[in-house]
């Protein structure tokens, strides 16, 4: 059985169905999902009826005033009709022109049932000028158009703008378009119309995802680049690096957002970066497939594709866009027969069975769906755009991959290397001199080594924070408080820090000096407070307080020369210790200046002063015996200092990288803590004060926290014994949600059944179970799971001192109690799949606790938090489940009351107490809980528990 899931779930047969299924779901896009519809264009007019929902697009026969640039009050009654959308060079437009040459207006008349209120006007990418007339009004306009080519000028790109107000029940549109720069022209994307907060939320959201693109596939480029560069990795990194710069090159061209920052910015100059990134990326992937199976795929044709790209790409960087853009239609041609051959190629390798064939395979699959569906999605053949996410998704993979056969290199280079010693060890004296080489050479090796494993760990521990704050604020777009301005300069702030850590990785690559003790006008203020919001979304995952105190900088903000990163990572480390080895209480920032005693003799625009900066805590503390090693690079001192962060990756590298930084700043550092009350950090740095004036305050100052979820781990095997309909419902649900494969029952044989079939990374048991208890389950599936098996986790609502004790002496990993919550959820799964450790939670418990007189009878907090996790319509199907459940339960024990029967009282009791907990209904579980601990209580709590489960139902319901 076993080897035959194995042969049914190989790597090969995966990468086939994940291929599969991708091409399913793009099939459905294209054809299941219907967009609203809308009035269509006839005879230049369009009338709106009065239930029409959502976008207008303003597609259909518009009039055409073909080599005419008109104004509003110019227009006639000579023209003709043409279809928008469609270039000019598409024969169904009518019009005989060279391609993408040619100027016109375009004018349709829109009639609504009933005044509109508060529209706006978007006008998509066209080629290359345009001017847009609302009602006779300059609403909006991209560039100049013109009747001649020396006359225009060129600014293709998106534009939005609010209809002016009262502009009644007619709207005419009249806009002028000319294109003498590229090889298409025309309105060949329709125009919209939309609710102007609509269109700028679009607008924004498009904002976003390019930011995000364009940032994360240039880090990745970077980042392979440089190992590339440093660790001299194989050239598949070079490549790959290659791929994804130029595909940050394209995103840079194609989404136009430099326009924000720079108006002016050369429109040549931007379309060149996307037709160098679309005539570049694609072959250096090629490549790098090709690097990875050189048997396989012909080095020398890839390299002409290669070099066909880099011959485009120097003749666009010379020529006007009214000629290279005619390339694009030769190279799509060229790139589409390298498809079928790397497509061949592709089979070759699988039939071969070369390693890691499937993976690789899926990954070219991929290559292939995207570029056949950016040719069609830009053609308007088909509407779902699949490139910009997926691409990064290949990219990740790709990185992981390189990571993997990496390790497997290393690990055969290892045996190897062994075995050569062992050969050169019983050789004979005339052979000394040579293993005296080769043992020079090891040592030299080894060496090189683990300095780069020393990189690799500082450079990960100061890339961390940055990202994770960055990645943080990109989350809580749309489901934060605050506004997007404000999320977005925390994603800036940290994208930021994110980015001189990189930068000073290049310059530490040239040979550059790492640190300067010296530097630009730094806000003090601005500075701390940033860090500190960054690191508050952290401390609210754990309910930590974070206060800062930055009274001692003065009343007016302190501007000051100094290393800005390297104080800001001195500040991320100290608050990311004391917030990670703080379980209760709250983590402090405080900060001062002294002024030195010689002020008054320094320059009246210069003053020495030291920056007195203490991070303190309400942690675990560390014993004074420790004091003196926390600083030590790797060094996890005790049960104080060895618990891990929530990911599990505690390597004892921040203390020591702050203590490096300091020193190189010239500063002191040190510590004061007592031992189970806290700890505190104290550094003193050299800085000096300027009169700099640019002050500007920290962006999202002084806003409360918002609490982030856990990130949840890849998709995992996780089977649930759970006998409560409820509570089964809620954990399947919560797993499902996070992409998981999740097998339940209620019934132990069935689950054992389960566990001889399918090897799953966690399990999770319910302890009152029908057959036999969870925890004779526990010892039954212990016999049957070979090696370590799985994370064995208990569902329990029986949380006293002596059940906990009872289940870690049954061989349970965790326990959870019920009702469960998604954090914890991910924290065991996050454990089966990292490994445990010893300083991990063994009891991941709820605080029942209402925090105020109107939640005794049913906790809304814990209900929203199931609403937000789930949705309104699931967790409504839950709480009516819940309420059939109870009532159900309740009809039991009031049969087993009439007859008697004790036991069953207190078994229907303990169902009640799940169910009504899972969904926050208080009063119900608390009297569940005594009925069950003394089921002679039944007759006098009957008849008052029917009602409050009806009330609860009623609450939670409102």
């Amino acid at each position: 059985m076993r080897a035959l899931l194995n042969k049914t779930f190989s790597p090969t047969v995966l990468a086939i169905l994940a291929l599969t299924a991708l091409i399913l779901y793009t099939l459905w896009q294209q054809y299941s999902v219907v967009l609203p519809e809308a009035p269509e264009v006839v005879d230049g007019r369009v009338d709106v009826p009065a239930d029409h929902q959502g976008p207008l697009v303003l597609k259909g026969y518009w009039r055409l005033y073909w080599h005419q640039l008109l104004t509003p009050e110019q227009l006639h009654n000579n023209y003709r009709e043409t279809w928008v959308p469609a270039r000019w060079s598409d024969p169904a437009s009518g019009v005989n022109t060279p391609p993408g040459e040619g100027y016109a207006t375009y004018a349709v008349d829109i009639y609504f049932a009933q005044p509109p209120h508060n529209l706006g006007f978007k006008l998509p990418h066209l080629y290359r000028a345009a001017k847009v007339w609302a009602n006779g009004e300059l609403l909006v306009s991209t560039g100049e158009p013109a009747t001649s080519a020396s006359a225009e000028t060129s600014r293709d790109g998106i534009r939005i703008a609010p209809l002016p107000a009262g502009i009644g029940t007619h709207l005419q549109l009249v806009i002028q378009v000319s294109s003498f720069h590229h090889v298409d022209g025309g309105l060949y994307r329709s125009p919209i119309i939309d609710s102007w907060p609509a269109l700028q939320q679009a607008e924004k959201w498009r904002v976003f995802r390019g930011l995000f693109l364009f940032s994360s596939t240039l880090t990745l480029a970077i980042y392979l680049l440089v190992l590339w560069n440093n660790a001299s990795a194989g050239k598949e990194y070079l490549y790959l690096g290659l791929g994804l710069l130029w595909y940050s090159v394209r995103i840079f061209g194609t989404e136009k957002l430099i326009y924000y920052l720079f108006p002016d910015f050369s429109a040549l100059w931007l379309m060149r970066a996307e037709y160098y990134g679309m005539f570049l990326c694609v072959p250096a992937y090629i490549l790098f497939i090709q690097a990875l199976y050189p048997k396989d795929i012909n080095y020398t044709l890839v390299r002409t594709y290669w070099y066909v790209g880099v011959a485009a790409s120097i003749v666009t960087s010379f020529v006007d866009s009214g000629w290279f853009s005619r390339l694009r239609d030769p190279f799509e041609a060229l790139s589409v027969a390298y498809i079928v051959y790397f497509i061949a190629c592709l089979i070759v390798i699988v039939w071969r069975r070369r390693a890691w064939s499937g993976l690789v395979s899926f990954l070219g699959g991929v290559i292939v769906l995207l570029f056949v569906n950016e040719v069609l999605y830009y053609r308007e053949v088909v509407k779902v755009h699949l490139t910009p996410w997926v691409y990064v998704f290949v990219a990740l993979t790709s990185l992981v991959f390189l990571g993997q056969r990496i390790n497997s290199l290393l690990a055969n280079e290892a045996q190897q290397k062994a075995l050569l010693q062992q050969a050169v060890a019983d050789r004979t004296r005339e052979l000394q001199q040579r293993l005296e080489e080769l043992d020079e050479a090891r040592c030299h090796a080894l060496n090189l080594a683990q300095k780069r494993s020393e990189f690799m760990a500082v450079l990960s521990h100061e890339i961390r924070t940055p990202l994770a704050g960055m990645l943080g604020a990109l989350r809580l777009l749309g489901r934060s408080k605050k506004p997007d301005r404000e999320l977005l300069g925390y994603a800036m702030e940290a994208g930021t820090s994110l980015l001189s850590v990189v930068n000073e990785s290049l310059d530490a690559s040239r040979g550059a000096v790492s640190r300067k003790t010296d530097g630009d006008p730094v806000n003090l203020g601005h500075l701390l407070s940033s860090v500190a919001q960054l690191a508050k979304t952290t401390a609210a995952e754990k309910n930590v307080g974070l206060d800062l105190d930055i009274q001692g900088l003065g009343s007016q903000p302190r501007m000051a020369l100094c290393n800005s990163q390297a104080l800001r990572q001195i500040v991320t480390n100290l608050l990311h210790n004391s917030v990670k080895f703080t379980d209760a209480g709250k983590v402090t920032l405080t900060a001062s200046i002294n002024e030195s005693s010689d002020a008054a003799s320094s320059s009246s625009t210069q003053q020495p002063a030291t920056l007195c900066i203490a991070v303190s805590d309400t942690g675990r503390g560390i014993s004074p015996a420790d004091l003196d090693i926390i600083f030590e690079e790797y060094v996890q001192v005790g049960d104080d200092l060895s618990v891990p962060d929530s990911a599990g990756r505690g390597k004892g590298l921040g203390l020591a990288i702050t203590k490096r930084l300091v020193d190189e700043l010239n500063g002191t550092i040190y510590a004061e803590s007592t031992l189970g009350q806290g700890s505190c950090f104290r550094v003193e740095l050299p800085v000096t004060l300027t009169l700099a004036a640019d002050v500007t305050d920290a962006p999202g100052e002084q806003h409360e926290v918002i609490r982030e979820e856990p990130v949840a781990v890849p998709a995992m095997r996780v089977l649930v014994v759970e006998d409560d309909t409820v509570n089964k419902a809620i954990v399947v649900e919560l797993l499902e949600a996070d992409k998981h494969y999740v097998s339940a029952t209620e019934l132990p044989s069935k689950a054992l059944q389960l566990l001889q079939g399918t090897p799953y990374q966690l399990c999770l048991f319910d302890i009152r179970l029908p057959e036999m208890s969870g925890i004779a389950l526990l010892a039954r599936a212990r016999t049957m799971v070979a090696g370590t098996g799985p994370l064995f986790v208990a569902l329990t609502a029986n949380t006293s001192e002596s059940d906990i004790a009872h289940y870690r002496a049954a061989g349970f990993d965790y326990v959870i109690e019920k009702p469960v919550d998604k954090v914890h959820l991910r924290y065991v799964l996050a454990r089966a799949r990292l490994g445990k450790t010893q300083a991990d939670a063994f009891f991941l418990h709820n605080d029942m606790r209402p925090q105020t007189e109107q939640q005794l009878l049913v906790d809304r907090r814990q209900w929203q938090n199931i609403v937000d996790d789930l949705g309104q319509a699931s967790a409504g199907k839950l709480l009516d489940d819940a309420y059939h459940s109870l009532r159900e339960s309740l009809a039991q024990l009031e049969q087993a009351l009439e007859k008697g029967r004790l036991r069953d009282i207190s078994h229907f009791a303990h169902k009640m107490k799940s169910a009504s907990r899972s969904v926050g209904m208080l009063s119900v579980a608390t009297i569940a809980h005594h009925l069950e601990s003394d089921p002679s209580r039944a007759l006098n709590a009957l008849g008052n528990l029917g009602n409050l489960i009806e009330l609860s139902y009623q609450q939670l319901q409102s």
